[in-house]
């Protein structure tokens, strides 16, 4: 079927006059940076270089990194943007130490969505701290859309010890992923979007085999931690883990249900599987970012000892072009 965005369409905007926006070179990385992680006006060098030490060992292009100059040649705003497989980008803004600095923030968020309407990327990002209320009114200027509210839960990985038992109904059935079975994940995965709780507001932005690649290359894919539901021989539902390349952490990065298997408990076994293929790793933690008005998943991540340990408010921002997404 043929899926559009809600959102409505956003018409271009003249420049404004605060001063020229800039593709940040090589030659003013570091400043550039430093107003980036500034956070509270101290200016750290050495927080820079550090920045800058870390995302060239992770790999994290620095080529989309813009800037605001002032009246003296001086950067007071810049935003970078790190591409992502799936077509996406995450933005990270500098701070804003006062409502006068709000539009020139705005001007340059609207900037790099710009300059990224004219690549492959179909949806942008951000997650902000729910304190940083001038940076969200900055990306809303900027053309971005609140999304949710979002909660990061965490528990620790069981021991073998403590390996959960799923007591699965006869006409159910954990099936591991195999790789001759991932074309037919992407009809699940719809299937598990139709009258979704989680972030229901990015239904019909992005094709769902974008979608499956971000899962994908989300921290390190292991495919013996993917799992497919059967339901009387029907594929319906997904657990997708993957450890994390950064902490001592599997990421619980997707688990969907599609309509016919919920209201049945189905969940709750699905994610105690999960902790069962986890239990003894060598991780500490598995962990989850759910949207705060998914109550029914806030209430089996809880039951089954999840803690919240960092909330997010996320913003985005789509280019809008129609997707043809198969059912």
């Amino acid at each position: 079927m043929t899926v559009s965005s809600s959102h409505p369409e956003r018409l271009p905007l003249p420049p404004d006059d605060l001063g020229p926006i800039i593709r940040v070179g090589e030659d003013r990385r570091l400043e550039a940076i430093q107003r980036l992680v500034d956070a509270d006006g101290r200016g750290d060098p050495d927080h820079a270089r550090r920045f800058l030490d870390s995302s060239a060992s992770m790999g994290i292009s620095l080529d989309d990194l813009f800037a605001r100059l002032d009246d003296g040649n001086r950067i007071v705003a810049s935003v970078l943007s790190v591409r992502s497989p799936g077509r996406t980008a995450m933005l990270f803004a500098s701070h804003v130490r006062t409502p006068a600095e709000i539009p020139s923030l705005a001007g340059v968020i609207r900037h790099t969505g710009a300059v990224l309407d004219e690549t492959d990327i179909s949806l942008s990002q951000a997650l902000l701290d729910p304190s940083e209320i001038r940076e969200r009114s900055a990306f809303l200027q900027g053309g971005f859309h609140d999304l949710a509210s979002l909660s990061y839960l965490e528990r620790p990985i069981p021991n073998r010890r403590q390996r959960p038992r799923i007591d699965w109904p006869d006409n159910v059935v954990a099936v591991p992923y195999e790789q001759s079975r991932h074309a037919e994940i992407i009809p699940l995965l719809n299937a598990t979007y139709h009258d979704t709780l989680d972030c229901p507001g990015l239904f019909g932005l992005r094709e769902t085999a974008d979608i499956l690649d971000g899962h994908v290359a989300t921290g390190e894919f292991d495919p013996t931690l993917w799992t497919l539901l059967e339901v009387d021989e029907q594929l319906a539902g997904v657990l997708m883990l993957n450890p994390s390349t950064s902490s001592q952490s599997v990421e619980l990065v997707y688990m969907g249900l599609a309509p016919i298997a919920r209201g049945r408990g189905l969940g709750t076994r699905l994610l105690r599987h999960g902790l069962s293929l986890v239990s003894g790793r060598r991780e500490r933690t598995v962990t989850l970012a759910v949207d705060d008005l998914n109550a029914p998943a806030l209430h089996v991540y809880r039951r089954e000892g999840f803690r919240r340990f960092l909330r997010r408010r996320a913003l985005i921002r789509s280019d809008q072009r129609e997707l043809s997404t198969e059912h």
